[in-house]
């Protein structure tokens, strides 16, 4: 049992049929772990559980997916403190301990990396997040296999074979036109400010509002940048300090940063000049993207910190 004001940490890996859960005291000894179904008796029996822990915190792994809503809901609705940590915190926490993968292990780890993160914000979202992830997941998840399948088509010689890859990229095409079309519409009805910044489209704006949520859950810009993974880590041996490139934070909000990078790099001259000063002055071309990745991370919070989302966009 954990001792008398000492705040525990529950780490939940969620399945669409299962929830796994593990509890962490603050020094990192495990207190117990419980595995129950997804459903209302499941739900009931984890909180029934937890309710040994006086003081207690929830980490969710994904707390935004879909098979993860009940427990969120019914946590946020009595008011306890929530936690979403992305997937790809896990698994950088658990490649790191070069351990084997199971829902316990993934269970506490989700628990160790918001111990180990204790900056990041409890988890608020907001009407249109849902929908938004789902809009801007799966159109990410499309056009991932729109380019995998262009990729396969130059290899393939027999007409049939051919022709039918050309039916399936053809499909691939629609869909995805329509998804970017429902970001677009989204975006309109939620922050349509986001679209008149610099390098930034429906996808952008979409993943964005979708990863970020509330942005006065973040108390300064710098918060904000870390969560994106954007801002620099130091690292230090001896004599020896260098800055490098933050591989945590939210990979999917990581991702639209760079491509607003990237697309500044192309089409906007001040960014043209800040990439040209900053080679002149001796940093590599990863260097120069990194700091531009912070400069965009920071436009983008007090950006949003401007806007009101409507609550129920279109």
């Amino acid at each position: 049992m954990a001792s008398i004001g000492t705040v525990v940490t529950i780490g939940v890996d969620p399945h669409p049929g299962s929830h796994t859960a593990c509890a962490l005291e603050a020094n990192g000894l495990e207190l117990g772990r419980v595995r129950v179904t997804n459903d209302g008796g499941g739900l009931g029996q984890l909180y029934q559980w937890a309710q040994r822990f006086r003081c207690r915190r929830w980490a969710i792994e994904g707390a935004g997916n879909r098979f993860a809503n009940a427990l969120v809901g019914q946590l946020l609705a009595v008011q306890e403190e929530v936690f979403s940590i992305p997937p790809s915190m896990t698994s950088q926490y658990r490649s790191r301990r070069g351990r084997a993968k199971d829902d316990a292990i993934d269970a506490a780890n989700v628990a160790r990396a918001l111990q180990a993160n204790p900056n990041l914000p409890p988890y608020d979202p907001t009407p249109y997040e849902s929908r938004l992830k789902e809009l801007s997941r799966t159109y990410a998840r499309v056009s991932e296999q729109l380019t995998a399948n262009r990729m396969a088509l130059e290899s393939i010689d027999v007409p049939t074979a051919h022709q039918a890859m050309t039916e399936v990229i053809a499909a691939l095409q629609r869909a995805a036109k329509t998804l970017k079309r429902e970001m677009q519409a989204a975006v309109q009805a939620t922050a349509p400010q986001l679209l008149d910044l610099c390098g930034v489209g429906p996808v952008v704006a979409a993943t964005v509002l979708a990863e970020t949520g509330r942005i006065r859950r973040f108390p300064n810009h710098d918060h904000f940048a870390a969560y994106a993974g954007c801002a620099p880590v130091r690292w230090q041996s001896g004599a020896h300090s260098t800055l490098r490139v933050n591989t945590g934070g939210n990979r999917t909000l990581n991702w639209a940063i760079h491509i607003m990078a990237i697309n500044r790099l192309r089409v906007d001259p001040r960014t043209q000049i800040f990439h040209q000063r900053k080679l002149a002055q001796g940093k590599t071309q990863r260097e120069v993207l990194r700091a531009l990745k912070t400069y965009v991370a920071r436009e983008l919070y007090h950006t949003l910190r401007l806007i009101t989302p409507c609550p129920n966009p279109g």
